[in-house]
């Protein structure tokens, strides 16, 4: 069956959910789960403005339309204009086109395993996780369900198990079960020329991010901003400065900054907190801002506009899903969630179950920078001639983001 190019198998041969992401053993999931606060649905509407036509089959091409796809979203919700919406919108592609779908969302932590067991209650043959935070229910779910379907997005089969240390005695059975498709993305390379965008822009020469929680979905933004500005002082000979994240090999969390675990705040649903921050890199001298925290950083670019100062986007494209902020947002770093989420439905439901993890790069077009919308006729020529060529570096392989981070490539 055809597979969209951006669904490329890496074939990772000795791994389990991320070392950074709250993995689990591989103890197989409780034959009942408590009822959930979560909801469910038969792919309602979807949230996500940006849309557009899921493929066609092709020539040849036969999907099995009496298979049922589902998606268990994560903390945040539906409306988050960010990676559940995503998730929400290949999951919509699906029922477009003929596919069985429900859904459930997560009012908190203790409904992942919850919501992924009222799934398979409801005969799910494909069950996609949005979120490491979901890396414990999922892997639980995948092991002890082995002719079902798993996917889960910004994961991929890793070899640490809850305590994230390799090689621990609560690692899981290594080697990616034939039942899970990892579904990871290598932002950080769109978020690179994000940043050299931003470092060319400012006008303070101090740019800053955050991040909700020091996970590798939320750190690769911030690698990824801080190598594209670093990248532009070195090319250019500016001194621009990174306020929030220093790329350093110390523990991001003294070393960045973060949402989590301030005051008790929400971390990923507090706009208002949100702007708390953008009001501290305001202050600090910062004019543009990329935050990587949901609904929270949607906070800060409300109040980077108000200031008449600028922001970076993340995950969605959101000058167009927060259009009434557009006039701040310069660009987004983007994964393209709904297409890699489609896909899998498509290849599982041909009866290929996973055993590979899938990784989305500029290369593939599984990640990308967003338009510049209303800064398409300011942003000079030149300068999109250099961001178009950084791309083609980073493609190549010429240039890399881990080459500008104090813990280097390995």
């Amino acid at each position: 069956m055809h597979v969209s190019k951006r669904l490329i198998a890496l074939g990772a041969a000795s791994a389990i959910l991320f070392a950074a992401c709250s993995s689990g053993s591989a103890t197989p999931a409780p034959a009942s789960v408590a009822p959930s606060t979560g909801t469910e649905s038969t792919a309602p509407e979807s949230t996500a403005p940006e849309s557009t036509a899921p493929e066609s089959p092709e020539a040849g091409e036969s999907l099995n339309t009496n298979y049922k796809a589902c998606v268990a979203f994560d903390t945040g919700g539906l409306g988050d204009k960010g990676f559940n919406d995503l998730a929400k919108k290949g999951l919509d592609d699906a029922a477009a086109l003929g596919f069985q779908t429900a859904s459930a969302e997560a009012q908190g932590a203790t409904d992942y395993e919850a919501n992924i067991q009222r799934l398979l209650d409801q005969g799910c043959q494909t069950i996609i996780t949005v979120g490491f935070l979901q890396s414990s229910a999922t892997a639980k779910a995948t092991l002890a369900n082995p002719q079902v379907a798993f996917g889960q997005v910004d994961a991929t089969w890793n070899s640490a198990g809850d305590d994230f240390t390799p090689g621990t005695p609560d690692d899981p059975p290594p080697g990616v079960p034939a039942n899970f498709t990892g579904l990871d993305y290598q932002v950080d390379q769109a978020a690179m020329l994000a940043g050299y965008l931003a470092a060319n822009w400012s006008k303070s020469g101090k740019v800053g991010t955050f991040g909700g929680l020091a996970f590798p979905g939320v750190t690769r933004f911030m690698d990824g901003f801080y190598a594209g500005v670093q990248y532009h002082n070195q090319q250019k000979g500016t001194t621009v400065e990174v306020v929030g994240w220093d790329g350093s090999l110390e523990d991001p969390t003294t070393t960045g900054t973060f949402v989590g675990g301030s005051g008790g705040t929400d971390t990923w649903n507090d706009p208002a907190k949100g702007e708390q921050f953008a009001k501290t890199f305001l202050d600090q001298g910062v004019d543009i801002v990329h935050p990587v925290a949901g609904e929270t950083g949607n906070g800060t670019i409300k109040a980077m506009l108000a200031a008449g100062k600028w922001a970076i986007g993340v995950d969605n494209d959101q000058a167009i899903t927060l259009a009434e902020y557009a006039p701040a947002i310069l660009t987004s770093a983007q994964k393209a969630i709904d297409v890699s989420v489609l896909d899998v439905i498509k290849k599982t439901s041909g009866g290929d179950l996973g055993g590979e993890d899938y990784s989305g790069t500029l290369a593939n077009e599984g990640v990308l920078l967003a338009p510049f919308h209303d800064f398409e006729s300011d942003i000079s020529d030149e300068l999109k001639g250099e961001i178009e060529a950084l791309k083609a570096a980073i493609v190549d392989g010429s240039v890399t983001v881990c080459s500008f981070l104090g813990k280097g490539c390995q």
